[in-house]
């Protein structure tokens, strides 16, 4: 009885923490939250990548129907499970208009490198800041999380979902509409959206 109660109070209080969308939490530590529609400036990012080039925003979401930027810790358990979604459902309509960012955060690169041999993401990964992680404030992961009233200490992961249809085509916003899950996507979900989007002419 006592199990179970506090069950239902820990989906009560994820439920408030989320503005009242409902996150699931399983037994296995998964933390998944649907996507839902938000006004939200997301602004061009300009990020270094591990084999020293720099990742645009503006530039990735040329020619493309959608874009997922995923930021995730290379620490992170829950980032560690979105991986394989993410790394999925990219292989599968990468060709197709979809493509997905991964934004690395609170993460050094010596950890990156081991999250990458070990996940082996294939799509393109960037990382924001120096990883000493004193000062999570600072970075648009934060910045984008605190609008959301998202009670996670670290945040990670946060999937954000740029339609070409909201794309601003110049400046320094890029959009100011998006879908966001703070929290693992939930895949049937998400790749029933992606077909839905990507079926459009």
């Amino acid at each position: 009885m006592k199990n179970a109660l506090k069950t239902i109070c820990l989906f009560v209080f994820l439920a408030l923490g989320l503005g009242g969308k409902a996150a699931a939490q399983d037994d296995h530590g998964h933390y998944y939250v649907p996507l839902r529609e938000v006004e939200m400036e997301i602004k061009d990012f300009s990020f270094a990548t591990l084999d020293g080039k720099t990742l645009h925003l503006r530039d990735m979401v040329k020619g493309k129907k959608l874009v997922l930027i995923h930021y995730f810790a290379a620490w992170c358990h829950n980032s560690k499970f979105d991986v394989s979604t993410m790394k999925d459902l990219y292989e599968k309509y990468k060709d197709n208009g979809f493509t997905v960012i991964g934004v690395c955060e609170y993460s050094n690169e010596t950890e990156l490198r081991g999250f990458i041999e070990k996940y082996k993401p294939t799509y393109p990964i960037c990382i924001e800041g120096d990883g000493k992680m004193k000062d999570r404030t600072g970075t648009t992961h934060y910045a984008y999380r605190s609008q959301l009233d998202d009670n996670r200490h670290w945040g990670t992961p946060l999937n954000i979902l740029i339609s070409a249809e909201d794309v601003q085509k110049k400046g320094e916003v890029i959009t100011r509409r998006v879908r966001i899950a703070p929290g693992e996507v939930i895949k049937k979900e998400f790749e029933e959206l992606i077909r839905e989007t990507l079926s459009k002419k």
